[in-house]
């Protein structure tokens, strides 16, 4: 999905590239249930929701203005199968997940990481999208400490083709860390 299909307001968003590594990553294809935590505008659950008709979505988002955007985004798309929460992970669940997405951790990424390992079913998927170096480093720290398995983090470098004068360069996105790994 492009990113100019969302409705967007100031509220972060996974652009549509790192998007599409970041679904990749998640396998979704045999997957019955996501948990976009941290989610942003939605985009990514949203996208899997779109793209993945019976898999029952649940984002988890803290901020007010980014739940009431992703209801907007869930109308747009016509989506009944996601569902989003207000509050910050941890947050007490009733399910496992197949797949957990996260976009966000509100500073407690060390409890997050514990708590994903617990919410996720046998041999379920863990993918994490950082900008800043160090929350990446400190999720490696605390995933190599757990039980998680095949742990894989790539760098993502996008560049928008962008007018300068009477030429063109590649604008660039903010640099993304991806971390995968398995249950």
């Amino acid at each position: 999905m492009r990113d100019t299909e969302f409705i967007r307001d100031k509220v972060p968003m996974t652009k549509e590239e790192v998007r599409a590594i970041s679904l990749s990553k998640l396998s979704l294809g045999n997957a019955n249930s996501l948990l976009d935590v941290g989610a942003g505008t939605g985009s990514v659950g949203l996208q899997a929701a779109f793209e993945y008709p019976d898999l029952e979505v649940l984002g988890i988002e803290q901020k007010e203005i980014a739940v009431d955007l992703i209801l907007k985004n869930k109308t747009k798309f016509n989506l009944s199968n996601y569902q989003v929460t207000l509050g910050k992970a941890p947050i007490e669940l009733r399910q496992s997940f197949d797949r957990i997405f996260i976009g966000g951790s509100g500073g407690n990424l060390a409890e997050i990481i514990d708590w994903s390992y617990s919410s996720l079913t046998d041999e379920g998927i863990l993918v994490l999208n950082f900008i800043l170096i160090e929350n990446a480093l400190e999720a490696m720290r605390e995933l190599e400490k757990s039980k998680f398995k095949e742990l894989e983090m790539v760098q993502v470098g996008i560049g928008d083709w962008t007018k300068l004068g009477k030429g063109h360069y590649f604008k660039p996105q903010n640099q993304t860390l991806i971390i995968s790994c398995q249950k």
